[in-house]
Protein backbone atom coordinates (compact mmCIF):
# COMPACT_ATOMS: atom_id res chain seq x y z
CA UNK A 1 0.00 0.00 0.00
CA UNK A 2 1.56 3.41 -1.29
CA UNK A 3 0.16 6.85 0.57
CA UNK A 4 1.89 9.98 0.44
CA UNK A 5 2.95 11.57 3.43
CA UNK A 6 3.31 15.60 4.65
CA UNK A 7 3.21 17.66 6.85
CA UNK A 8 -0.52 18.83 7.25
CA UNK A 9 -1.85 21.98 8.63
CA UNK A 10 -4.88 22.45 11.23
CA UNK A 11 -7.73 19.68 11.42
CA UNK A 12 -7.73 18.47 7.61
CA UNK A 13 -9.17 15.57 6.54
CA UNK A 14 -5.72 14.89 4.73
CA UNK A 15 -4.20 15.50 8.40
CA UNK A 16 -6.57 12.79 9.77
CA UNK A 17 -6.22 10.26 7.29
CA UNK A 18 -2.34 10.54 7.88
CA UNK A 19 -2.82 10.16 11.52
CA UNK A 20 -4.74 6.97 10.86
CA UNK A 21 -2.03 5.62 8.58
CA UNK A 22 0.45 6.03 11.46
CA UNK A 23 -1.85 4.36 14.02
CA UNK A 24 0.72 1.26 14.45
CA UNK A 25 2.84 3.63 15.55
CA UNK A 26 1.45 5.81 17.95
CA UNK A 27 0.70 2.57 19.79
CA UNK A 28 4.64 1.43 19.73
CA UNK A 29 5.54 4.96 21.20
CA UNK A 30 2.50 4.26 24.01
CA UNK A 31 3.75 0.39 24.62
CA UNK A 32 7.78 1.80 24.78
CA UNK A 33 6.75 4.47 27.43
CA UNK A 34 5.02 2.00 29.51
CA UNK A 35 7.85 -0.53 29.28
CA UNK A 36 10.25 1.73 29.95
CA UNK A 37 8.75 3.60 32.44
CA UNK A 38 8.29 0.45 35.23
CA UNK A 39 11.52 -1.50 34.06
CA UNK A 40 14.08 -2.45 36.66
CA UNK A 41 11.38 -1.20 39.59
CA UNK A 42 10.37 -3.79 42.26
CA UNK A 43 6.79 -2.91 42.22
CA UNK A 44 6.16 -1.56 38.41
CA UNK A 45 3.06 0.23 37.69
CA UNK A 46 1.73 0.35 41.72
CA UNK A 47 3.79 3.58 41.97
CA UNK A 48 1.46 5.43 40.41
CA UNK A 49 -1.10 4.23 43.20
CA UNK A 50 1.61 5.13 45.53
CA UNK A 51 1.68 8.81 44.85
CA UNK A 52 -1.94 9.37 45.22
CA UNK A 53 -2.68 7.29 48.45
CA UNK A 54 0.11 8.90 50.42
CA UNK A 55 -0.89 12.53 49.03
CA UNK A 56 -4.69 11.37 49.89
CA UNK A 57 -3.52 10.25 53.73
CA UNK A 58 -1.45 13.86 53.96
CA UNK A 59 -4.50 15.37 52.97
CA UNK A 60 -6.73 13.91 55.18
CA UNK A 61 -4.90 13.92 58.34
CA UNK A 62 -4.34 18.27 57.40
CA UNK A 63 -7.30 19.14 55.47
CA UNK A 64 -9.73 16.54 56.47
CA UNK A 65 -11.65 17.68 59.98
CA UNK A 66 -11.19 21.63 58.12
CA UNK A 67 -13.61 19.96 55.04
CA UNK A 68 -15.65 17.80 56.33
CA UNK A 69 -18.76 19.64 56.34
CA UNK A 70 -18.37 21.31 52.94
CA UNK A 71 -18.11 17.70 51.41
CA UNK A 72 -21.41 16.14 53.19
CA UNK A 73 -22.32 12.77 53.22
CA UNK A 74 -19.04 11.85 51.15
CA UNK A 75 -15.70 10.24 53.06
CA UNK A 76 -13.35 12.74 52.69
CA UNK A 77 -10.64 9.98 51.73
CA UNK A 78 -12.77 9.19 48.51
CA UNK A 79 -12.94 12.49 48.31
CA UNK A 80 -9.60 13.46 48.48
CA UNK A 81 -8.29 10.30 46.29
CA UNK A 82 -10.72 10.93 43.35
CA UNK A 83 -9.59 14.55 43.02
CA UNK A 84 -6.02 13.09 42.84
CA UNK A 85 -6.77 10.34 40.16
CA UNK A 86 -7.77 13.16 37.63
CA UNK A 87 -5.44 15.57 38.21
CA UNK A 88 -2.36 13.30 38.01
CA UNK A 89 -4.14 11.91 34.73
CA UNK A 90 -4.38 15.84 33.45
CA UNK A 91 -0.86 16.72 34.65
CA UNK A 92 0.99 13.75 33.65
CA UNK A 93 -0.59 13.96 30.44
CA UNK A 94 0.41 17.72 30.00
CA UNK A 95 3.62 17.29 31.65
CA UNK A 96 5.03 14.58 29.35
CA UNK A 97 3.24 15.87 26.16
CA UNK A 98 4.93 19.33 26.62
CA UNK A 99 8.31 17.90 26.66
CA UNK A 100 7.48 14.95 24.26
CA UNK A 101 9.28 16.79 21.16
CA UNK A 102 12.85 16.78 23.02
CA UNK A 103 12.67 13.52 24.20
CA UNK A 104 11.86 12.70 20.35
CA UNK A 105 13.95 14.79 19.33
CA UNK A 106 16.81 12.56 17.60
CA UNK A 107 14.19 10.41 15.71
CA UNK A 108 12.44 13.31 14.23
CA UNK A 109 15.47 14.76 12.63
CA UNK A 110 15.68 11.03 10.98
CA UNK A 111 13.13 9.81 9.68
CA UNK A 112 9.57 11.24 9.03
CA UNK A 113 5.87 10.66 10.81
CA UNK A 114 3.38 12.90 12.39
CA UNK A 115 4.70 15.10 14.43
CA UNK A 116 1.47 15.07 17.01
CA UNK A 117 1.84 11.66 17.72
CA UNK A 118 4.65 12.36 19.98
CA UNK A 119 2.84 14.60 22.35
CA UNK A 120 -0.50 12.10 21.72
CA UNK A 121 1.72 8.98 22.68
CA UNK A 122 1.89 10.30 25.98
CA UNK A 123 -1.22 11.76 27.11
CA UNK A 124 -2.99 8.30 25.59
CA UNK A 125 -0.22 6.02 27.90
CA UNK A 126 -1.69 8.42 30.97
CA UNK A 127 -5.07 6.78 30.70
CA UNK A 128 -3.20 3.14 31.59
CA UNK A 129 -1.93 4.71 34.84
CA UNK A 130 -5.20 5.88 35.45
CA UNK A 131 -6.76 2.91 35.11
CA UNK A 132 -4.25 1.34 37.54
CA UNK A 133 -5.43 3.57 40.24
CA UNK A 134 -9.10 2.84 39.95
CA UNK A 135 -8.25 -0.45 41.75
CA UNK A 136 -7.45 1.47 45.05
CA UNK A 137 -10.40 3.36 44.21
CA UNK A 138 -12.70 0.73 44.24
CA UNK A 139 -10.81 -1.20 47.29
CA UNK A 140 -11.65 2.35 49.23
CA UNK A 141 -15.28 2.17 48.03
CA UNK A 142 -15.86 -1.05 49.28
CA UNK A 143 -14.21 0.05 52.34
CA UNK A 144 -17.26 2.67 52.78
CA UNK A 145 -19.33 0.64 51.20
CA UNK A 146 -20.61 2.80 48.52
CA UNK A 147 -21.66 1.13 45.45
CA UNK A 148 -21.62 2.92 41.96
CA UNK A 149 -24.75 3.28 40.06
CA UNK A 150 -25.93 3.63 36.24
CA UNK A 151 -24.32 7.31 36.07
CA UNK A 152 -20.91 6.08 36.34
CA UNK A 153 -20.57 5.17 32.98
CA UNK A 154 -20.62 9.20 32.15
CA UNK A 155 -16.88 9.26 33.75
CA UNK A 156 -15.98 8.45 30.24
CA UNK A 157 -16.92 11.42 29.17
CA UNK A 158 -15.21 13.20 31.95
CA UNK A 159 -12.05 11.42 30.91
CA UNK A 160 -12.20 12.08 27.14
CA UNK A 161 -12.04 16.32 28.08
CA UNK A 162 -9.65 16.14 30.73
CA UNK A 163 -7.70 13.97 27.73
CA UNK A 164 -8.70 16.69 24.80
CA UNK A 165 -7.67 19.50 27.48
CA UNK A 166 -4.13 18.04 28.31
CA UNK A 167 -3.69 17.15 25.05
CA UNK A 168 -4.20 20.76 23.88
CA UNK A 169 -2.12 22.53 26.39
CA UNK A 170 0.57 19.97 25.51
CA UNK A 171 0.72 20.76 22.06
CA UNK A 172 1.07 24.50 22.55
CA UNK A 173 3.62 24.12 25.06
CA UNK A 174 5.45 21.86 23.31
CA UNK A 175 5.59 24.11 20.40
CA UNK A 176 6.91 27.06 22.67
CA UNK A 177 9.57 24.85 24.38
CA UNK A 178 11.08 23.71 20.75
CA UNK A 179 12.04 27.77 20.62
CA UNK A 180 12.32 28.43 24.07
CA UNK A 181 13.54 26.05 26.61
CA UNK A 182 12.16 28.05 29.50
CA UNK A 183 9.08 26.19 29.06
CA UNK A 184 10.33 23.14 30.76
CA UNK A 185 11.78 24.76 33.72
CA UNK A 186 8.25 27.05 34.10
CA UNK A 187 6.36 23.41 33.90
CA UNK A 188 6.68 22.08 37.66
CA UNK A 189 5.97 25.77 38.76
CA UNK A 190 2.97 25.96 36.95
CA UNK A 191 1.49 22.44 37.61
CA UNK A 192 2.28 23.38 41.42
CA UNK A 193 0.07 26.33 41.47
CA UNK A 194 -2.61 24.49 39.01
CA UNK A 195 -2.75 22.10 41.60
CA UNK A 196 -3.87 24.64 44.30
CA UNK A 197 -6.28 25.95 41.74
CA UNK A 198 -8.12 22.93 41.44
CA UNK A 199 -10.85 21.50 43.49
CA UNK A 200 -8.20 18.27 44.80
CA UNK A 201 -8.16 18.95 48.97
CA UNK A 202 -11.59 21.37 49.18
CA UNK A 203 -14.67 21.72 47.21
CA UNK A 204 -15.73 24.26 45.16
CA UNK A 205 -18.24 25.70 47.12
CA UNK A 206 -15.19 27.40 49.69
CA UNK A 207 -14.71 29.18 46.74
CA UNK A 208 -16.44 32.97 46.77
CA UNK A 209 -19.80 33.47 44.69
CA UNK A 210 -18.42 36.00 43.35
CA UNK A 211 -15.31 34.33 41.72
CA UNK A 212 -16.99 30.74 41.03
CA UNK A 213 -17.06 31.51 37.07
CA UNK A 214 -13.68 33.03 36.68
CA UNK A 215 -12.68 30.20 39.21
CA UNK A 216 -14.52 27.84 36.84
CA UNK A 217 -12.46 28.85 33.55
CA UNK A 218 -9.91 26.17 35.11
CA UNK A 219 -11.54 23.48 33.01
CA UNK A 220 -11.04 20.98 36.22
CA UNK A 221 -13.63 22.47 38.42
CA UNK A 222 -16.00 21.90 36.40
CA UNK A 223 -14.69 17.93 35.30
CA UNK A 224 -13.92 17.13 38.92
CA UNK A 225 -16.81 17.85 40.07
CA UNK A 226 -18.67 16.06 37.82
CA UNK A 227 -15.93 13.21 38.37
CA UNK A 228 -16.98 12.96 42.31
CA UNK A 229 -20.90 12.80 41.63
CA UNK A 230 -20.85 9.93 38.45
CA UNK A 231 -18.86 8.33 40.96
CA UNK A 232 -20.22 8.97 44.25
CA UNK A 233 -24.05 10.42 43.05
CA UNK A 234 -23.64 12.43 46.90
CA UNK A 235 -25.68 15.59 46.75
CA UNK A 236 -26.94 16.90 43.68
CA UNK A 237 -24.98 17.26 39.91
CA UNK A 238 -22.98 20.10 39.03
CA UNK A 239 -24.11 23.68 38.19
CA UNK A 240 -25.26 23.86 34.33
CA UNK A 241 -22.37 26.84 34.15
CA UNK A 242 -19.55 25.27 35.47
CA UNK A 243 -20.35 22.75 33.36
CA UNK A 244 -20.49 24.07 29.92
CA UNK A 245 -17.24 26.18 30.82
CA UNK A 246 -16.00 23.28 31.43
CA UNK A 247 -16.58 21.92 28.19
CA UNK A 248 -15.91 24.94 25.96
CA UNK A 249 -12.53 25.82 27.20
CA UNK A 250 -11.48 21.99 27.53
CA UNK A 251 -12.52 22.31 23.66
CA UNK A 252 -11.37 24.95 22.64
CA UNK A 253 -7.99 24.68 24.15
CA UNK A 254 -7.39 21.34 22.04
CA UNK A 255 -8.40 23.12 18.88
CA UNK A 256 -6.16 25.63 19.63
CA UNK A 257 -2.94 23.75 20.62
CA UNK A 258 -3.31 21.29 17.70
CA UNK A 259 -3.82 24.29 15.05
CA UNK A 260 -0.98 26.13 16.67
CA UNK A 261 0.97 22.66 16.84
CA UNK A 262 0.21 22.00 13.06
CA UNK A 263 1.24 25.67 11.94
CA UNK A 264 4.84 25.72 13.40
CA UNK A 265 5.85 21.45 12.94
CA UNK A 266 7.55 22.69 9.91
CA UNK A 267 10.12 23.99 11.91
CA UNK A 268 10.20 22.20 14.68
CA UNK A 269 13.36 20.14 13.83
CA UNK A 270 15.78 22.94 13.60
CA UNK A 271 14.47 24.85 16.80
CA UNK A 272 14.88 21.32 18.66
Amino acid sequence: MEYEVGPYSGLSREFLREIWFFRRLIWLFIWRDIVVRYKNTLIGAAWYIVQPLAMMVVFTLFFGSVFAREIGDMPYPLFAYSGLMLWQLFSRSLSLSAQSLIQYGPMLSKIYFPRIIAPASFVIGALFDFFVTTLLLAGLMAWYHMAVGPWVVGVFGVLLLSTLSSMGWGCLLAAIDARYRDVRHAIPLLMQIWMFCSPIMYPTSYVGEKWRLLYALNPLVGLMEWFRWLLFQVGSPPAWDITLIAVMSSLFIFVVGVVVFQKVQGTLVDTL
